[in-house]
């Protein structure tokens, strides 16, 4: 049984947004979680048109997605953070080193009390799947920013210059890992939420090395 409800419906509901005047891009990004499995729809068939609305319970689901598609802007890394208790702690150690003690960022305001709670839920156990993530954001960054930016990216680039932390975080968001790497060396290692993402760099460093070489043997066979 669909809950009625078709995306554009309840991104207006949950955000305000009107997604057809003010953003399809935010609609695009809900759409793409669809597809991924992450986000349940039932599309019902009729005469002339067959329209898809969001199966029951999946609003919560929605809005949370799109909140953390504001920081983490590719689709798969959303859905991993709903599914892996290990990659949403890495996602939670990102989400704290960005909002720190900011009120905004790249023009993006943010409810600082939310901002610290949104973290602290990422932080918790809490099933994304039932239970709304506080929302750190007065205006959804993606709707600020446009469908070319996202949040990470955007405060990272500007950031990048004065700490070597947001330089270690925006070689990551590039897929630049040699780089992290190289930076991730001139950082102290007395720093415990900087060790876990070296960790997580390092891992997917390794990861990327076993499968180059794997490649390899495949070409030579």
């Amino acid at each position: 049984m669909a809950s009625g409800m078709t995306i554009p419906d309840a991104i207006r509901h949950l955000f305000g947004i009107n997604v057809a005047s003010s953003s399809s891009h935010i609609k695009d990004k809900a759409n793409s979680m669809v597809r991924n499995g992450l986000i349940k729809v039932i599309k019902e068939t009729k005469p002339q048109r067959s329209p898809t609305y969001l199966d029951i319970g999946q609003q919560t689901v929605l809005f949370n997605a799109l909140l953390l598609n504001a920081i983490f802007s590719d689709p798969k890394d959303v859905k991993k953070i709903f599914e892996d208790k290990a990659f949403r702690q890495r996602a939670a150690v990102i989400s704290k080193q960005l909002f720190g003690q900011s009120n905004s960022l790249v023009g993006v305001a943010l409810c600082n009390p939310s901002a610290k709670a949104f973290v602290s839920s990422l932080e918790s156990d809490v099933d994304l799947f039932t239970t709304k993530l506080p929302n750190p954001f007065q205006v959804l960054p993606q709707l600020a920013l446009g469908k070319n930016l996202n949040l990470l990216s955007a405060l990272l680039s500007q950031a990048a210059l004065m700490d070597p932390v947001d330089n270690l975080l925006l070689a990551y968001i590039n897929g630049d890992l040699n780089k992290a790497m190289l930076i991730a060396e001139q950082l102290p290692s007395d720093n415990k939420e900087v060790a876990l993402l070296v960790q997580h760099i390092q891992k997917q460093q390794q990861e990327a090395l076993e499968f180059n070489d794997l490649l390899d043997i495949f070409q030579k066979i």
